[in-house]
């Protein structure tokens, strides 16, 4: 890549939208939504920042570098309309400030949110709660209340 960015500006390489929903369906080009991660091909050293708070008008602000975090390679959540989209040797790349990340993914198998639960056969939903080792019983089935006799 000739790109080299400067400050805290991050090159990331966004990921491919979905092209099918979790039921099947195809969904179109222009349906898909702007994909939010991607991957990170170069950032700058860092940037200056300057103290705002606590100091009198008159005084001359002291300016601290702060080092990026960020390393090339990361896969990382950035916010959805941050930074500028530019086409370089053919290639959609996103330049996005680093304070726009938004946190680094783990590369590794994401596993999708599994609830565990089941169902008696009266209808009533008996979870499983673990408890320090135990196993309890979420829900119990109601008596019947005793009715008047004619």
């Amino acid at each position: 890549m000739k790109l080299k960015p400067m400050n805290d500006w991050a090159v990331i390489r966004p990921s491919d939208a979905a092209e099918k929903t979790a039921g099947g369906l195809y969904i179109p080009d222009s349906a898909k939504e702007k994909p939010q991660e991607g991957i990170v091909e170069a950032i700058g050293p860092g940037a200056f920042e300057e103290e705002k708070y606590g100091k009198k008008k008159d005084e001359k602000k002291k300016r601290k570098f702060i080092p990026t975090s960020v390393k090339p390679g990361d896969l990382v959540l950035y916010e959805r309309y941050a930074g500028q989209t530019y086409a370089i040797e053919g290639e959609d790349l996103v330049l996005v400030r680093e304070r726009d990340v938004l946190g680094i993914l783990s590369g590794d198998g994401r596993k999708p949110l599994q609830i565990s639960s089941t169902t008696s056969a009266k209808g009533t939903t008996a979870i499983v709660k673990e408890v320090s080792g135990q196993e309890k019983k979420a829900k119990k089935p109601l008596a019947k209340k005793p009715g008047k006799k004619k």
